[in-house]
């Protein structure tokens, strides 16, 4: 089945590095190295794909992918935003706004410049919770006040939400989302999106192509590969399992020690 049949593709990246790393468990676990970040953009055009917002994928699905950035890190402005901008491309970065100006993030007159240039620039909530484990006060304000902070710093009306460790409010809260004034929540669920039936708000699920992915697993993501697409859902099925019996820290925390493992391996080997 194409591309077009399954729906559109949303991509999720962290970090990029200028080079390869052995991974540990923290944020290098997910690193990605710059030219293989560019050598992606590259594949997209010559596959005939727009890269863009993620605004802008869903206005106007087509051929277009959604490149969207999680936490607001200091190589969103150093390596992805010139990645992005010489190609005449751009994406959705979504940023915890109480980290913005900390070590390792970015700034906000970094943020202003990838704004005027393209870019979107989302909310991450304010101090980047695990949403299930709020109340109904605190919830409100990492919503209201991420969207507030980021509405005035860069004179924009903030819609969109990506859910902190792809961990989502508890059921009785979700409203909040919407009542916040989100429209869209991008979430951490594999796969590709369908059409806009009008729900408020809007899940999208995203993809990750991990750090050791070649050009022929990237081709086949973009094409809606089926196999790669029952194993991530089975790994997502078992992980939630875990997580739900777990809770989001202690499966974080757990996450976290079998990263931390599989690093010490790889760095052995």
């Amino acid at each position: 089945m194409s591309a077009e049949r399954r729906g559109w593709l949303c991509l999720m990246y962290h970090d990029l590095v200028p080079a390869p790393v052995r991974r540990g468990g923290g944020r290098e676990w997910f690193a990605l190295p710059t030219a293989m970040f560019a050598g992606q953009l590259d594949l997209l055009r010559r596959s005939g794909f727009e890269a863009c917002s993620l605004a802008r994928a869903m206005t106007h699905p087509g051929r277009r992918v959604a490149i969207t950035f999680d936490d607001g890190v200091r190589s969103d402005y150093e390596h992805a935003f010139p990645a992005l901008a010489e190609r005449g491309m751009t994406a959705t970065f979504f940023v915890v706004t109480d980290r913005v100006g900390s070590p390792g993030c970015v700034t906000w007159p970094e943020l202003r410049e990838m704004h005027a240039a393209g870019m979107s620039i989302q909310s991450h909530t304010r101090t980047h919770p695990f949403l299930s484990e709020l109340g109904r006060a605190a919830l409100r304000d990492e919503l209201e006040r991420a969207k507030a902070t980021l509405d005035d710093a860069l004179g924009q009306e903030t819609d969109q939400l990506a859910l902190p460790g792809g961990d989502a409010p508890r059921r009785r809260f979700r409203g909040m989302i919407a009542e916040a004034g989100y429209r869209t929540v991008a979430t951490s669920r594999w796969g590709h999106n369908g059409p806009d039936h009008g729900r408020i708000p809007r899940l999208i699920r995203r993809c990750t192509a991990p750090p050791k992915a070649d050009e022929e697993y990237f081709r086949r993501l973009l094409a809606g590969d089926r196999i790669i697409g029952i194993r991530r859902r089975v790994r997502e099925t078992v992980l939630a399992r875990v997580r739900a019996a777990l809770g989001a820290s202690r499966y974080a925390a757990w996450r976290r020690r079998f990263l931390d493992a599989a690093g010490a391996r790889q760095r052995e080997s």
